[in-house]
Order: structure tokens, then C-alpha cells, then sequence
């Protein structure tokens, strides 16, 4: 039977309650929103999903309606998402976009239900100029969080102007505007975070990796490069003219490659050879 919108509240290892939305018939997908914002930045993608999957989105720790906890670790987040991914019937598929992934990527070390994963842009080696971070907490405490939004952005995640022009018209902007503060703590676990290639390679979920041509961050090129040589069972798909953001820019195509990949309907490793 077709699966309305229905929330669920899933206890995360630590107590803290993490907010699932999900909707659509068939197998599991469960995707974990990035560094800003909630689950309602998918809903537009719902629809594109729910023919094929049970689609179902999380609030982060911190975001939405999910709970939080007074001391806060990557570490966490990554149990959060083990936590949803072991509510759910499995076996399953994972995907994570930009801060989300890394938070997917540390959970599929955690639990042995994820049978496929797709990362977008996970930010895993981010060099973070401290200046720009005491900007951004300024502008916070001057209440300008819209303006400290602008420039993560464009500074830390290096999207063109035009792009944060796209983004502040969708009906999204103001969720993120409002999660501004959690970028803070992140931005702090990226800082200690260490990718580990060795300990990657012992991970053999086949993975999808994402990113777009015009992506401009050196730390997320950087990033999708390291998981190539060391993931031993993945793909690559890079998205002609876009950056950081296609499931916003062209949900279609984002939507059709990741469930390609996901029911084994296209093999997209012919892409691998465009990688610069």
C-alpha cells in the first residue's frame, strides 16, 4: 500500500529524537538534508521519488523538528542517522548531500542495512579560514543571520552570487536562514574531522559520488577525489553546468541519476572518465 506523508520520531543512541517524513511505496530511501536547512528542502524531489521509492527525509539534530542535545559531535549526527536507518525495513538506500553526506558516509560505518549510498559533495577536508567564521558569528549576534547565510555560501561553499540568488527565492531559504547558527558547530567538527583513506577502503557499500562541473570549492573537489582512490566499490556522475545544488536546479535529472543507480536501471561508471 502507497505510504502518505507521515512524521516519526526516531530515539538516536544519545536520547535525542530525530523527525523522518516519509511518503511513497517500495524500498527505502532515506536521505539527510546538509548543513542548512531541514527535511522540507526534498519535499519538491518528493514526488520525483515516491513512484519507485518509500522516500523518507530526516531533520537533523538541531533542524526541523528533531531534537538536540547540549554538547554536539559528528559523531553523533552519524548515530542519528544509523539510528533512522535501522528503523526503517531494510535492506535500504542512504543518501547524503553536502554535510549530510559526511554524516551518511560515517553512518554507513555503523550499521550493515545500507545496501546502496549516494553522496553529494560531502565536505570532508574543509581548511575553513577562521576569520570568515567570526564574521558569520558577528553577523549572528547582530541578528543579520540572512547576511552570515550570504556569505557561507559564498566563501565556505563557494557558490556563485547567481546561485545564492536561486536559493534565497525558493521557499526553503527561510528554514535555512533560521539553521545559520547550527553551520557554526559544523564548520568546528569539519575542523577536527580527518579523512582517514585507509579506513575508507574497507568500506564495500557501492557508492555513488556526485558533484558538478562547476563546483568551485577546492575542499569539495578535493573531497570527491579522495573517495575515488580510496572506496573500493564506486561511481562517479558529475552534473554538466551545475554546482552545489541540482537536486534545486535540475530535479528531473538529479532524481532519474540517483535512482539509475539505486535500481541498477543504468550503469553510470562510463561517466568516470570526465573527472578532470
Amino acid at each position: 500500500p502507497r505510504r502518505e506523508n507521515s512524521i516519526t520520531r526516531v530515539i538516536s543512541k544519545d536520547g535525542t529524537q530525530i523527525a523522518v517524513e516519509c511518503a511513497g511505496t517500495g524500498p527505502s530511501l532515506v536521505i539527510v538534508h546538509g548543513g542548512i536547512g531541514d527535511r522540507r528542502r526534498w519535499k519538491p524531489l518528493f514526488p520525483l521519488f515516491t513512484p519507485r521509492f518509500t522516500v523518507c527525509a530526516l531533520d537533523r539534530r538541531g533542524h526541523g523538528a528533531s531534537g538536540d542535545s547540549p554538547d554536539y559531535a559528528l559523531q553523533k549526527e552519524a548515530e542519528d542517522v544509523a539510528a533512522v536507518v535501522n528503523s526503517q525495513p531494510g535492506p535500504l538506500y542512504l543518501m547524503g548531500h553536502s554535510y549530510g553526506g559526511v554524516c551518511a558516509l560515517e553512518a554507513a560505518f555503523l550499521t550493515n542495512k545500507i545496501s546502496k549510498l549516494v553522496l553529494y559533495e560531502p565536505p570532508l577536508q574543509e581548511l575553513i579560514d577562521p576569520a570568515v567564521v567570526a564574521r558569520m558569528e558577528n553577523l549572528i549576534r547582530s541578528a543579520e543571520r540572512e547576511q552570515a547565510l550570504v556569505i557561507f555560501l559564498q566563501e565556505i561553499v563557494m557558490i556563485a552570487p547567481s546561485e545564492v540568488a536561486a536559493m534565497k527565492a525558493r521557499p526553503s531559504w527561510s528554514a535555512q536562514v533560521a539553521g545559520i547558527e547550527s553551520s557554526i558547530r559544523q564548520i568546528r567538527a569539519l575542523t577536527g574531522y580527518r579523512f582517514d583513506s585507509k579506513r575508507m577502503r574497507t568500506l564495500n557499500v557501492p557508492t555513488l559520488l556526485l558533484t558538478g562541473s562547476e563546483t568551485a570549492s577546492p575542499q569539495l573537489k578535493q573531497a570527491i577525489s579522495g573517495l575515488l582512490d580510496s572506496l573500493p566499490n564506486r561511481s562517479l556522475f558529475i552534473f554538466e553546468g551545475q554546482q552545489h545544488n541540482a537536486m534545486d536546479t535540475v530535479p528531473q535529472h538529479f532524481a532519474e541519476t540517483v535512482a539509475d543507480f539505486l535500481l541498477g536501471t543504468k550503469d553510470k561508471a562510463s561517466e568516470e572518465n570526465r573527472w578532470p
